[in-house]
């Protein structure tokens, strides 16, 4: 792999390629991501397109189409717009090890800023790779969700981070002090 896969957000034209690698991510690892793949076969193909239209979810893209995805959401409610999530993070196999997971959160990260406060994600205590990735891009623990996915055959628990693209609260060092043990 000589080529960096450039980043630009998904239009709604890449809705069927963006299905595609959705499904994929889905397939391959669901203890990673709250959909299943039969959620995401239930979703209109309009449906799809409307959401890419926001410009808030980024994929890289390889010769034969997206090989990467990251996504943005902020929150609508008059006291919680100030919040964002970053979602969907998931690179093709033969990309990993690239730094291309990287580039898609520092893409959703540059998108977040300046439209919300602090940036949320939840990450499948396990998956310890996308933890120390988070983590090197300044998101830290502040809880677990316990049996956050039920699989077929045992529960997932999701580890909840956030990053503040302002100043954190004064509050936040002791409350970062007692979870650090995470």
């Amino acid at each position: 792999m000589t080529e960096r896969p450039p980043i630009r957000p998904f239009v709604p034209a890449d809705a069927g390629a963006f299905r595609r690698l959705r499904l994929r991510a889905l397939a391959a690892h669901p203890e990673a991501f709250g959909n299943s793949v039969a959620d995401e076969e239930a979703t209109q193909m309009t449906t799809v397109a409307e959401r890419l239209a926001r410009g808030d979810t980024f994929g890289a893209f390889a010769a034969a189409g997206p090989v990467g995805m990251a996504g943005f959401f902020q929150e609508t409610g008059e006291k919680r717009r100030h919040k964002g999530l970053l979602w969907g993070v998931y690179v093709d196999p033969d990309h990993r090890g690239t730094g291309l997971a990287g580039r898609l959160v520092d893409r959703v990260l540059e998108h977040a800023a300046g439209r919300v406060e602090m940036l949320y994600l939840g990450v499948a205590v396990e998956n310890r790779p996308a933890r120390r990735l988070y983590e090197a891009r300044g998101f830290v623990a502040i809880g677990v969700e316990p049996h956050a996915f039920k699989l077929a055959d045992r529960y997932v628990d999701e580890l909840m981070m956030v990053r503040f693209l302002t100043a954190p609260p004064a509050s936040f060092a002791g409350l970062r002090a007692i979870l650090s043990a995470i």
